[in-house]
């Protein structure tokens, strides 16, 4: 009998060969957002191991997204060296996706020359202790302009699927939170409100990269948040995405901030796998595919 692990999947005409997926690790390598040998070699030594879809990330969509040790996609200067990262993946036998995400409040003033990390409210981070800039309507359609550039350059770059970051208390699930979400216009209010930013972004994204580019989207299977987002309304948030731009979820979850643990080694294996389960069939959508990413740290490492 065959083990569906090594089975092979298809994710909008991308056809993965087996149904190991590295996520996304946001490794402080980059150099002023360049990629460096440093990333190649890690990248490239993990496509040896095997997985079939391998993640890289994350990468940035402007420059109040992270900081320089973070990929930059946010302009054309860096594509030739995510060309390199996509070619190294792939001549290694794995196949290439990219991260983008934004941090939103998460970020730090430091690392930004002392520009205000921004957010759809002005609510402070417990992660850095900062209060951001709530975003304008302007600012907001600007990012997700920025989103789609991005996306249109990991396309470019040679990549063969983009992700968006879409959870873990980073800019798009500070929009779909009730905890940081106090607005009161178009993006604030109702779960319709404030899932619009995220939905925009992936609607934006599906137009840069056209039809048929793999449109992956991470995020909560479970905030661990007080006062966040139920687990209903997470649910609602996947079936848009899957019954519109997404074409597969990558599920984890908890924020940063959050005070469950999630990844140390007390936790069980597999102790949240029954999250991607639950948010494919909520999606309504039973041939989407849901990766499973809540693994936990081994101990001692």
């Amino acid at each position: 009998m065959t083990d569906i692990l090594f089975q092979p999947v298809t994710i909008n005409g991308l056809t993965v060969k087996n149904r190991i997926y590295l996520p996304a690790m946001h490794l402080g390598m980059a150099q002023d957002y360049e990629t460096t040998d440093q990333i190649i070699d890690f990248y490239a030594l993990r496509a040896k191991g095997g997985a079939g879809l391998i993640c890289a990330g994350y990468a940035t969509v402007d420059e109040l997204s992270g900081n320089t040790q973070n990929i930059g996609a946010h302009d054309d200067r860096f594509i030739p060296g995510l060309h390199k990262l996509a070619t190294a993946i792939q001549e290694n036998g794995s196949l290439a996706c990219l991260q983008l995400n934004h941090a939103g409040r998460y970020n730090f003033s430091f690392f930004m020359q002392g520009k205000q990390p921004v957010a759809p409210s002005a609510v402070a981070s417990r992660m850095t202790g900062e209060t951001p800039k709530e975003m304008t309507r302007d600012e907001i359609h600007e990012t997700v302009n920025a989103f789609a550039a991005a996306a249109a350059r990991v396309k470019k770059a040679g990549f063969d699927a983009v992700e968006i970051l879409s959870g873990t208390g980073y800019l798009i699930s500070e929009f779909l939170s009730p905890l940081t979400n106090k607005r009161t216009d178009e993006y604030g209010g109702s779960l319709e409100n404030r899932m619009r930013f995220g939905l925009e972004i992936m609607e934006a994204v599906r137009k840069a990269v056209g039809p048929k580019f793999p449109l992956i989207v991470r995020m909560n299977g479970n905030d661990f948040m007080p006062g966040g987002n139920p687990r209903k309304e997470l649910r609602e948030y996947a079936k848009a995405l899957a019954s519109g731009p997404a074409d597969a979820l990558c599920i984890n979850v908890g924020w940063h901030e959050a005070r469950v643990p999630q990844i140390v080694s007390c936790v069980p294996r597999g102790a949240f796998a029954y999250l991607p389960g639950a948010s494919r069939r909520a999606s309504m959508s039973p041939s989407l595919p849901a990766i499973a990413s809540m693994t936990r740290k081994r101990q001692g490492s």
